[in-house]
């Protein structure tokens, strides 16, 4: 992915997710260690965090992300 490309997704996912999760979540897509069952896993886990004001809450096996 390129620049432009990467910005556009994380520009995308701050109209759903607080800044960290957004950059989380963009770095997720650009990780290849992680499968995508763990990634949409951890996209399902965040939604629900959402509800418990978890603003800084990392799926497991992010961690490292």
């Amino acid at each position: 992915m390129n620049d432009l490309e990467i910005e556009k997704i994380n520009d995308l996912l701050l109209q759903h997710f607080n800044i960290f999760h957004a950059d989380l979540i963009t770095r997720a897509i650009q990780d290849k260690s992680l499968d995508r069952y763990d990634f949409i896993r951890g996209c399902v886990d965040i939604i629900q965090s959402k509800e418990t004001d978890d603003n800084e809450f990392i799926p497991k096996g992010w961690e490292e992300i």
